[in-house]
């Protein structure tokens, strides 16, 4: 398969996905991150540029480890908007992966990062497959498979997981390892 992951800033997929994206690395498939931010303005004391530049830094290395692609997109921490042009990029890249499962945040978060990354992706389920929308990358023959990351917000709906990965077996590899580096 191949496994796309946006999260709205770097970390965030290599948080919440990281245990299942080695296991499903392990067994041959194709996995992807997509940070959709820079996370420039994710820190209190460094900000911007330099912030950017270490956080690009931290997502590669954790791609090596993971055994994953990684892609950190150039746009502002807290500037994420589910606009047309960001709608057509990520259905560029989905498309481009040719993905089979896709997962991100769900639109239901605190942080508008986060909330919006949910609902550009949801705006992709239909869009991989229409021919005219992003025309310079071709369509999906399939829909892929969309999936959430766990959270822990309640309103308006609690995340009930229909498939939870046991990732006991790798949790060395998504925490020890990571933090090492």
């Amino acid at each position: 398969m191949n496994i796309i992951v946006f999260g709205a800033h770097p970390d965030d997929c290599e948080i919440s996905a990281g245990g299942t994206t080695v296991k499903f690395v392990r067994e041959g498939h194709r996995v992807k991150f997509v940070s959709l931010t820079n996370g420039d303005r994710g820190h209190m004391a460094t900000g911007s540029g330099e912030l950017a530049r270490r956080r690009l830094i931290e997502a590669r290395a954790s791609a090596s480890v993971l055994g994953v692609t990684s892609e950190v997109l150039d746009i502002h921490d807290c500037h994420l908007v589910p606009d047309v042009a960001t709608r057509k990029l990520l259905v560029g890249l989905i498309r481009e992966w040719e993905a089979d499962l896709v997962i991100s945040h769900r639109p239901y978060d605190y942080h508008p990062d986060h909330r919006n990354a949910g609902i550009l992706v949801q705006d992709t389920a239909y869009l991989v497959m229409v021919p005219l929308f992003c025309s310079s990358v071709e369509p999906l023959r399939k829909n892929p498979v969309y999936m959430y990351l766990e959270d822990t917000f309640t309103s308006p709906e609690s995340f009930r997981p229909d498939v939870i990965v046991p990732i006991d077996d790798v949790v060395d590899i998504t925490t020890v390892r990571l933090f090492e580096n």
